[in-house]
């Protein structure tokens, strides 16, 4: 998607009519009976009151029986069988552009049980990942957060909550940053201050979402118009597609938008429909999120050749890496790379990125 002046003033801003007719809609991990993402007429994404179409939270992941998503296959180990190592994700990002990046990430995760019978967290283990970053929803509590509604029993880990920089801290800007990193020093990435290199191991989620919620310091930069309340169950709101929402941004050392001369203001502004790894991005619908494959999969069932290009895997590793190329239309800005936990590669680097 690209933003021209006029949407970013917000005269011709993209919306889709949201009528919400006696249901809620709530982010998770299931597309079965009982899962997070059951709605109206049993789609994962779209929802449907009269003509009118409705878009929220992100679709089906792979921890269900495949039949929302092609080649997931079936079974799902118990999360609380699971080793101690299969319980994390190592995640690591760097920038190779010019610019600095402020992104927005979410993970989202749920604790398995009635509620969630697909869920990825073994109840005994939510002091794990409220120890590491992720906040609690208690069971039948909601939680706005930008576009999505997300139900208890549920965790949400929302890194440096969108902070540009940290609150406190000494040295450089680029020692500052919080949710962002310094631009590339020549042909060498800059590596993000705690998805160093080497990576950060955190619990893993059920979904990770790149989305600018619209508070705190990414406020500012906001240009998607978000549902007024996700968790709603009547009436009718406006909000853009899933798929445009803010995800990152290009910006100079002020935090303030840095645009193109080839593609014009707002150029600065990238969505999911622009990342490799979201459903969005990949071809596969309407989903933003990069979600969580079945326990039992590995990293060749989960290939970019099997289909299942919007999956990573338990106790594996991600590496995402921020580009800049402005063409128009142009390749994903933001690439990822996945391997499972034995270190076996499941998808690769846009080749068009050229990262070695």
């Amino acid at each position: 998607m690209r933003i021209t002046y006029l949407q970013w003033l917000g005269l011709t801003l993209p919306v889709v009519l949201i009528g919400v007719v006696g249901w809620s809609v709530s982010t998770g991990c299931g597309g079965g009976a009982g899962g997070p993402y059951d709605t109206f007429f049993g789609s994962p994404f779209t929802t449907f009151s009269g003509s009118t179409s409705t878009t929220t939270g992100p679709g089906s992941t792979g921890t269900t029986s495949g039949s929302d998503i092609p080649g997931t296959g079936s079974g799902t180990n118990d999360p609380c069988a699971e080793t101690q190592s299969r319980k994390f994700v190592r995640i690591s990002m760097r920038n190779l552009s010019s610019d600095y990046v402020h992104y927005f990430l979410i993970m989202i995760a749920y604790v398995n049980g009635d509620t969630y019978p697909n869920g990825a967290v073994c109840p005994d283990d939510v002091q794990l990942y409220t120890q590491n970053g992720y906040s609690q929803v208690n069971e039948g509590a909601q939680r706005t957060i930008g576009n999505f509604c997300i139900t208890g029993p549920a965790l949400i880990y929302y890194h440096q909550n969108g902070q540009f920089r940290r609150a406190s801290g000494t040295g450089s800007v680029s020692n500052l940053l919080g949710s962002a990193i310094g631009p590339a020093q020549g042909s060498a990435p800059t590596y993000d201050n705690f998805f160093t290199s080497g990576g950060a191991s955190l619990p893993v989620p059920d979904e990770i979402i790149f989305h600018n919620p619209g508070t705190g310091e990414g406020a500012a930069l906001k240009v998607a118009l978000n549902l007024l309340d996700p968790c709603a169950t009547d009436g009718v709101q406006f909000a853009t597609p899933p798929c445009q929402q803010d995800a990152f941004y290009y910006v100079d050392e002020d935090d303030r938008l840095v645009g193109s001369s080839a593609l014009g203001f707002g150029s600065g502004i990238r969505t999911p429909d622009e990342i490799q790894g979201t459903g969005c991005g990949c071809g596969i619908g309407t989903e933003p999120a990069m979600v969580l494959a079945a326990s039992t999969l590995s990293a060749s069932d989960v290939s970019d050749n099997g289909g299942l290009c919007n999956a990573f895997l338990r106790g594996g590793r991600i590496q995402f890496a921020f580009v800049r190329e402005d063409t128009d239309p142009p390749f994903p800005q933001l690439v990822w790379q996945v391997t499972d936990a034995s270190g076996s590669q499941a998808h690769q680097f846009d080749p068009r990125a050229n990262i070695n």
